[in-house]
């Protein structure tokens, strides 16, 4: 296609969408379905791409993002390259760049750092999530809690939230929801439940099924019903090493040159090649 038309096509959906949602601040060469709704104080970046999507006031995009068919996205901020599969409700939440959430899940009142993803079906209720972790089908975390010191387990009796559509008491009683935090590269395989409050540690895995009800440190590998602590990834010392190097907050260039040493198990191979300080990035 010609300059000439690239140019035109640009300045077509520029006055297509200014006519469509003139409330929202719509990037260049951003397409917008015209059965989107995207309500006032909206901002997409630029070579966006919403599909038949509904985007809530403040919803804030960053160049490149792409929201799927009939997903939400409520009072948030997506940063470069960011996606939304189809069916998908993002409340509340900020994602930096290259951040993926699959098809069905939903997530509120999260954070999640550069490079993760959720996969399908997950939910997620104020949770933390590093940089390159990756959250995987149907994982429940920030369910809330219910005491078992009370008479009673029903929330009518200690909540304000009328859960049921009643409440008998007169101010909160019991702190219902506590926040998890989920580290830098951690893998959480499928049907994971994790308990409100607990904390993952950095370059941690959890095997699929575990219930997650007590924190998990760095590096650890931990599975079953609750679940326990199964090995170490590495030695004490190389977990230091590995801790204090933080190559998460490297820069991209430097990532993408020291790809090939990710990707292999030598652990002492990628200290001999990555072994010069890294420069600390955003979120």
């Amino acid at each position: 296609m010609s300059t000439f038309r690239q140019h035109c096509r640009r300045w077509g959906r520029f006055i297509a969408n200014r006519a469509r949602f003139p409330q929202a601040t719509i990037g260049d060469s951003s397409f917008v379905s015209g059965d989107s709704q995207l309500s006032p104080a909206v901002t997409l970046g630029k070579e966006c791409r919403v599909f038949s999507a509904r985007l809530g006031t403040g919803t804030r995009l960053g160049d490149e993002v792409v929201i799927g068919p009939r997903s939400q996205v409520m009072r948030s901020s997506l940063g470069r390259a960011c996606s939304v599969e189809a069916d998908a409700e993002v409340i509340g939440s900020a994602l930096a760049e290259f951040v993926a959430i699959q098809t069905r899940s939903r997530i509120n009142q999260v954070q999640i750092g550069r490079f993760s993803y959720v996969a399908r079906e997950a939910y997620l209720n104020t949770v933390v999530i590093g940089r390159f972790s990756s959250i995987g089908p149907r994982v429940m975390a920030g369910l809330g809690e219910h005491p078992t010191d009370l008479i009673s387990t029903a929330p009518v009796f200690y909540s304000t939230l009328r859960q049921s559509g009643a409440s008998f008491a007169p101010k909160q009683a019991v702190l219902e929801r506590r926040p998890i935090t989920i580290g830098h590269d951690v893998w959480v395989a499928a049907n994971v439940f994790i308990r409100d409050g607990v904390t993952i540690g950095d370059g941690a895995i959890v095997a699929a099924g575990a219930v997650v009800h007590q924190d998990v440190p760095a590096y650890a590998m931990v599975g079953g019903v609750p679940a326990k602590l199964i090995r170490f990834r590495y030695p004490a010392d190389q977990i230091e090493r590995l801790l204090a190097l933080q190559w998460w907050g490297w820069d991209e260039a430097r990532l993408r040159a020291a790809a090939p040493w990710f990707a292999q198990p030598r652990l002492e191979a990628f200290f001999e090649h990555t072994a010069v300080r890294a420069q600390p990035v955003r979120s």
